[in-house]
């Protein structure tokens, strides 16, 4: 890499003048990416080895192109002589897939959208069935309780059952909230954004498969970022009140989060970086 230091130098200068001429500041890139500020600096500098490793060096650059309007693809191509070649032919490919992958994953959300559009009028029919039956219900309710009424001498037990109806009812619904209390709730928002629910005091596990680089920021402040081993397990406990929490990857597929112990389901086809957003609400 120190033979292509002016080849760096060269990538670097073209990303920064991409950021001026887009009117943006190093700190937008960062809240765009989630890459850290002094990583994007160093690649701007042509500084390539203060980045946390060879394999992440195209991806942090492609990410970076990107964002400021340059095909990343071409750029990496464009200069893949004075670039580490970790993965070769495979990472290639890889980098070659990510648009792909993106359209798919866009693709497959609108057939879930047509999918419930056409499901509407069938919804609809299942929704006027249930309302008659709810009518029928009522009718036969009312019916039976104008008869009981009408016996005076009955009037008494049938109150009595009512109250101790509610009061079972009641005690039933404070078992449930009892039983849910403590236990965390993780509602997909979409691909890479998820809502949590459950508990006042909340951790984020971060475990690693392979080799991977990672960070993770609550409220904009960064509480944990470096590279992980494969076997390696990272528990960070976020503060009081902590609302969103963002998560990046640095390889996907080598990595796992946990929330409270419980292992977040998240999208792993794109190998290369990737950011998830926690939304934390009690």
């Amino acid at each position: 890499m120190q033979n292509n230091n002016g080849k760096q130098v060269e990538i670097g200068k073209s990303l920064h003048d991409a950021r001026v001429a887009k009117g943006m500041s190093i700190d937008d890139i960062q809240k765009i990416t989630k890459i850290q500020k002094h990583y994007l600096e160093a690649i701007e500098q042509g500084n390539f080895a203060e980045l946390p490793g060879d394999f992440y060096v195209r991806a942090f650059i492609k990410q970076f192109a990107d964002t400021v309007g340059v095909n990343g693809i071409e750029l990496l191509n464009e200069h893949d002589d004075s670039l580490p070649d970790t993965q070769s032919e495979e990472y290639a490919d890889e980098v070659s897939k990510d648009d792909v992958n993106s359209r798919v994953a866009s693709r497959s959300r609108e057939q879930r959208k047509d999918s419930f559009r056409k499901a509407i009028p069938t919804i609809g029919i299942i929704v006027a069935i249930l309302v008659v039956v709810c009518g029928v219900w009522a009718v036969v309710v009312h019916t039976n309780s104008s008869s009981q009424t009408s016996i005076s001498s009955s009037s008494v037990s049938v109150t009595g059952s009512s109250e101790s109806s509610i009061s079972k009812t009641d005690n039933k619904k404070k078992e449930d909230k009892k039983s849910t209390e403590g236990k965390t709730t993780i509602k997909e928002v979409n691909a890479t954004k998820y809502n949590v629910t459950g508990q006042k005091e909340n951790t984020v596990t971060l475990k690693a498969t392979g080799r991977a680089w990672s960070s993770i920021m609550a409220d904009n402040k960064t509480l944990f970022q470096g590279s992980q081993n494969s076997g390696d397990k990272k528990d960070v406990k976020l503060p009081a009140d902590t609302k969103s929490v963002n998560v990046s990857l640095g390889n996907t597929q080598g990595s796992k989060i946990l929330v409270n112990g419980t292992e977040l389901k998240y999208d792993k086809s794109t190998p290369l970086t990737t950011q998830i957003t926690l939304e934390f609400s009690k």
